[in-house]
C-alpha cells in the first residue's frame, strides 16, 4: 500500500481524519485511493502514517475468512523488515495489506498526531467552540479591496 505507492506513483496523497477510502490493485498490489479515483486509470495513491485508526466496511456476503463482523476496526503500520504494510485488528491478527480484497471501503477514524481533530469525529464528542463575537461579514467589494 504505501510503501509500493511511495516508490511507484508519480505523487501520494496524505490520509485524512473522516476520509472514506476504497483498496484498488494496481500492478498486483493495493492501494488505497479516494472513492473518486476508483474507478481512474491512474488513481493517486493515499498513504496512511504509521499508527493510523481505520474501520473497515466488509460486504455481508464477502467477509473473508479472516474478518468475522462487518465492521472492524484496524491500526495499519508500515513495516520495515521486510517492507510490507499490514492493518492489526484488536485480536492481534496481522493481516497483510496486499491481501485485502479490491474495492474494499474503509474509513480513516484517527491519525497518529492529530488525535484532536480525529476526536471530533467520534460518535457522542462533542465540539465546544471558543467565545467569540460574531464577525460582520465583509462584503465581496470589501474583501477584493483587501487585495490592493
Amino acid at each position: 500500500m504505501c510503501w509500493y505507492s511511495a516508490e511507484h506513483a508519480a505523487k501520494t496523497l496524505e490520509a485524512e481524519a473522516g476520509q472514506r477510502l476504497v483498496i484498488r490493485k494496481v500492478h498486483g498490489s493495493s492501494w488505497a485511493v479516494q472513492e473518486a479515483d476508483l474507478q481512474k486509470i491512474r488513481p493517486t495513491p493515499v498513504c496512511l502514517l504509521d499508527g493510523t485508526k481505520v474501520l473497515f466496511r466488509f460486504p455481508e456476503g464477502e467477509q473473508t475468512g479472516l474478518i468475522t463482523q462487518s465492521e472492524s476496526e484496524a491500526v495499519f503500520h508500515m513495516l520495515s523488515k521486510p517492507k510490507r504494510d499490514v492493518f492489526r485488528f484488536a485480536d492481534g491478527r496481522d493481516v497483510d495489506a496486499n491481501s485485502l480484497p479490491a474495492d474494499l471501503v474503509f474509513d480513516v477514524l484517527e491519525i497518529p498526531g492529530k488525535e484532536d481533530l480525529s476526536a471530533m469525529l467520534k460518535d457522542g464528542h462533542e465540539v465546544t467552540e471558543a467565545a467569540e463575537p460574531p464577525r460582520r461579514r465583509e462584503s465581496l467589494l470589501e474583501r477584493v479591496l483587501t487585495f490592493f
